[in-house]
């Protein structure tokens, strides 16, 4: 596996980690509320915390290659901004690294 591969594997732990939370806080909140999802980021150290409405959450996870990070926590090596929202950036990983994270979808 390459040192891409590893990093986008990262990401992916972090994408399934808050699809629980989005199951979880349907029950609960509106689609127009704000939810506190991780930062979908390669660091596996960082518990930094992004908030989006779940509405703006299902538009990220419509592609399988996209992820929301917090600004600055982006990998220009591995993936590029494709959107902004108010505190989040979302990325989409590069053609080495979309095949792994495509696979690795929990809604594929």
């Amino acid at each position: 596996m390459t040192r891409e591969e590893r990093l986008a594997k990262n990401e992916v732990l972090f994408r399934d980690v808050n699809e629980r939370v989005r199951e979880i806080s349907e029950d609960t909140w509106s689609t127009s509320e704000p939810v506190e999802f991780l930062c979908e980021c390669v660091l596996t150290e960082c518990l930094e915390r992004v908030s989006l409405t779940l509405a703006e959450y299902e538009g990220v996870r419509a592609n399988p290659s996209h992820f929301v990070l917090l600004p600055g926590h982006e990998r220009p090596d591995i993936e590029f901004v494709v959107a902004a929202g108010d505190g989040y950036v979302v990325v989409e990983k590069n053609d080495e690294t979309k095949p792994l994270v495509v696979d690795e979808d929990p809604r594929s």
